[in-house]
C-alpha cells in the first residue's frame, strides 16, 4: 500500500484529503505544521508528500528546501497544495523541487489522477519505500 503523507495547518483539508485517499488505497499520514511534517517524513518514509506553503511557523517553501536537503526525503515526490494562485509561486514550486502544484480549491478527481499518475511514474515512489510495502 502506497503511503502519502498530507502537510497542512487547516484541519478541514487534511480531513478531506484523509478520507479521500484513505479511501482509494492509500495509506494516509498527517501532519498539522512544518516541522511535524519533516519529523514524520523523515520518520515513515512515504511515498509521495502532499505540503501546504502558507502555514505558520515553518512555511511550505522553507520544509520543500529542508526535504531536498534530507538524503532520506529528497528522492520523495512533493505536490504542492496552495491557495496560492499566481503563475511566479507555480514556478517557484516547480524550481524548488516540487513534482506538481495544485491550488485549492482542489478537485477531488484532480487530485486523485495526479496522485496515482505521480506514483506510477516516479522511480522512487514505484520502487516504494523500505517498510511501506
Amino acid at each position: 500500500m502506497k503511503k502519502i503523507l498530507v502537510v497542512d495547518d487547516e484541519e478541514d483539508v487534511l480531513e478531506v484529503l484523509r478520507l479521500v485517499l484513505a479511501k482509494n488505497g492509500y495509506e494516509v499520514l498527517t501532519a498539522t505544521s512544518g516541522m511535524d511534517g519533516l519529523t514524520r517524513a523523515q520518520s515513515e518514509l512515504p511515498n509521495l508528500i502532499v505540503l501546504d506553503i502558507m502555514m505558520h511557523q515553518m512555511d511550505g517553501w522553507e520544509v520543500l528546501k529542508l526535504f531536498k536537503l534530507d538524503e532520506r526525503t529528497s528522492g520523495i515526490p512533493v505536490v504542492i497544495l496552495s491557495a496560492r494562485v499566481e503563475p511566479k509561486d507555480k514556478i517557484r514550486g516547480l524550481q524548488e523541487g516540487a513534482i506538481d502544484y495544485v491550488t485549492k480549491p482542489f478537485a477531488v478527481r484532480d487530485i486523485l489522477t495526479k496522485i496515482a499518475a505521480i506514483l506510477d511514474q516516479s522511480p522512487a515512489a514505484a520502487a516504494g519505500v523500505e517498510g511501506s510495502e
